[in-house]
């Protein structure tokens, strides 16, 4: 037997290459003819039917399956869903719970912010591009624009999502007493810089609008 193997050789292979010439080496070198015919090829198996997701949308699932990947990270940085600083069950469930919501709230504001983003906004232009959804995924026009430019089609900078929730940050609710309405406040949210007005455009949010204004009569 072959005293050391290259790990990236494939098992049938190795076996073959370990034991050529004998009754077992034979064996291997049929089982790995079979292995080379399906070499590169797999398949995708989902428990839903034809009618509920398709062949084409099966593997367009399987490729977003970076999203997902993407979320666990978000959920152990960003959202620090651990360490859990809770112990009882339900609360331990409560805390997950928050967090898996937070998550679908920001895969809602990606899709709403990605024409100020680098990510694909014309994911319809980008999937014309494949004859098939086997081949390589490919990047609209409008995205290739974005990531040579650096800019928006509307001249404003291009950021991720981590960034723009930066610049969105310097936004300030401003609370003020006003000299004889007593302990009453005025709330007032600062003027938005045009990134920061795009981004509440795009997510139908109007800060001066949601915010309260209390002054007595």
């Amino acid at each position: 037997m072959c005293s050391a193997v290259p790990a990236f050789l494939h098992p049938a292979i190795c076996g073959h290459a370990c034991f050529a010439g004998t009754r077992t080496g034979k064996f291997l070198s049929r089982h790995a003819a079979a292995e080379a015919r399906l070499d590169g090829i797999y398949v995708i198996r989902t428990s839903l039917d034809a009618a509920s997701l398709g062949a084409e949308a099966a593997m367009e699932a399987y490729k977003g399956l970076a999203g997902v990947e993407r979320a666990f990270r978000n959920a152990k940085s960003d959202l620090r869903i651990r360490p859990v600083h809770v112990y009882s069950e339900d609360h331990v469930r409560a805390h997950v719970f928050m967090c898996m919501l937070a998550l679908h709230v920001e895969w809602h504001m990606r899709r709403r912010l990605a024409p100020m983003l680098f990510e694909d906004d014309d994911r319809e232009g980008a999937r014309a591009q494949r004859s098939s959804p086997v081949e390589k995924a490919e990047v609209s026009e409008s995205a290739k624009a974005k990531a040579d430019t650096k800019r928006t089609p509307d001249g404003l900078p291009v950021h991720s999502f981590r960034t723009l929730l930066d610049d969105l940050s310097g936004m300030a609710l401003n609370q003020l007493r006003l000299p004889g309405h007593g302990e009453s406040l005025l709330s007032v949210v600062t003027a938005p810089t045009p990134v920061q007005k795009r981004a509440f455009q795009l997510l139908g949010v109007k800060p001066d609008q949601n915010v309260p204004i209390r002054l007595p009569g």
